[in-house]
């Protein structure tokens, strides 16, 4: 089965201890050369900077990411704080639909000043504040560090198939793998026939989390692409017609598939981190993710077994963007602005993936770097982990919005309710 590659020119760092040369600091302080870049107001970089100093900026985050979260709290906004008398307060929030329809809310009772200054956010969520007129902008691609974004690769310019068009400014990438232990499957499947097969030879030990989690809506997503040997049309706006002539085959799979899974398919993982807690009870021997190193940092922790690795499925795997925006009604624009500048830094951007943290992926086009802070971005992977190049050869674009949400809800009237 041949699937359709887009290749993107990302790049990560080395897992070891990164040490922050003194160029790279002062890429990230100052954020290039002061007057160069503007939000399209008029307004040089300079004077935004400095109207950024000594405020505060509400930075709504989604709660459930600890790793990210303690990133932005004990890494991130010491250094606003230093460099550029920022306070960054962030405010965590149990699903980041929740931010956007209070700015939905809020649009609607007129309300020309909020509490949100920036949002972390993507896809299905990006598109309904669109949709609404929520974010302010367009402002990304004047930000000094936005020379370092390859704009015209489409892994950027578009979020989840929409235009992106300067109104959220890039933060990092991430790729959906399989981990597997080692140790109990010596040949992991790589396409639905595999896997169906090895399920049967398994009973029980597989199984994936119920959508509308985030990770189960990927898995489906993932298999619709491999089932219909399609990417490409579920870019472009949603076809009813298309959609109802596809989409049977997949839920045919996986009703074939749900009497081998765990527990014979009566229920299912609530959510990502429950299959993951199933996988290291070892009561079941595959998980997913998003990070393509988060198998080798729960090694690490002794969390997972050492046997675990990691794997792709043939033709290629899901990849993504996630982005920060600034509403209409944010307070304080200026220091969001500079906030998401330094985000995208070398610095922060390095220390991202030496942590492994958002999605675990850079959004900087290295090749654009000084040449003395390109081998930061080397990355050397564990044994649970798969190399740059492999990930960066086997990625696939999102489908629109539209596409997943009739996945989602065919899912549930036609495997989960049969």
């Amino acid at each position: 089965m041949e699937l359709p590659h887009l290749k993107t020119g990302g790049q990560m760092i080395k897992t070891g201890f990164l040490p922050l040369v003194a160029l790279l600091f002062l890429l990230a302080s100052c954020g290039g050369t002061a007057g160069e870049a503007s939000n399209g107001e008029g307004r040089s970089w300079e004077e935004i900077a400095a109207a950024a100093e000594g405020t505060t900026v509400n930075f709504f985050m989604f709660g459930g990411a600890e790793d990210t979260n303690a990133y932005v709290d004990e890494w991130v906004a010491p250094r606003l704080r230093e460099e550029h008398g920022i306070e960054l307060v962030r405010t965590p929030v149990s699903d980041t639909s929740d931010a956007v329809n209070k700015l939905l809310n809020e649009k609607q009772a007129g309300r020309e000043e909020g509490t949100i200054d920036l949002l972390w956010l993507n896809g299905e969520n990006f598109y309904t504040g669109s949709q609404a007129d929520l974010w302010w902008g367009p402002w990304a691609e004047g930000l000094p560090n936005a020379r370092y974004i390859d704009w015209e690769d489409p892994q950027i310019n578009l979020d989840f198939g929409y235009p992106v068009d300067g109104y959220e400014a890039p933060w990092s990438q991430a790729q959906f793998v399989m981990i597997y232990d080692s140790e109990r499957v010596e040949d992991p499947p790589e396409s639905p026939d595999e896997l169906l097969e090895w399920a049967r030879q398994n009973p029980g030990r597989f199984t994936y989390p119920a959508p509308p989690d985030f990770f189960g809506n990927a898995f489906i997503l993932q298999l619709f692409y491999q089932v219909t040997e399609q990417v490409e049309p579920y870019q472009g706006e949603f076809d009813r017609e298309v959609f109802e002539e596809e989409a049977p085959e997949l839920y045919e799979f996986l009703n074939e598939l749900e009497p081998h899974l765990w527990r014979g398919g009566e229920t299912y993982p609530a959510s990502g981190a429950a299959l993951d807690e199933l996988y290291q009870n070892c009561e079941v021997d595959f998980t997913v993710s998003y990070n393509p190193y988060f198998a080798q940092r729960q090694v690490e922790r002794g969390i997972f077994p050492e046997t675990t690795r990691t794997y792709l499925f043939e033709g290629g795997t899901l990849s993504n963007t996630s982005y920060v925006a600034i509403p209409f009604n944010a307070p304080n624009k200026e220091g969001a602005q500079v906030v998401a500048n330094f985000l995208q830094s070398p610095e922060a951007q390095a220390e991202l993936q030496r942590r492994n943290v958002v999605g675990g992926l850079t959004t900087l086009d290295v090749e654009r770097l000084p040449e003395e802070l390109r081998e930061e971005f080397e990355i050397k992977p564990g044994p649970a982990a798969l190399s740059l190049e492999e990930l960066q050869a086997n990625r696939l674009p999102e489908a629109r919005t539209e596409w997943q949400l009739a996945l989602q809800d065919g899912w549930a009237s036609e495997v989960q309710r049969k």
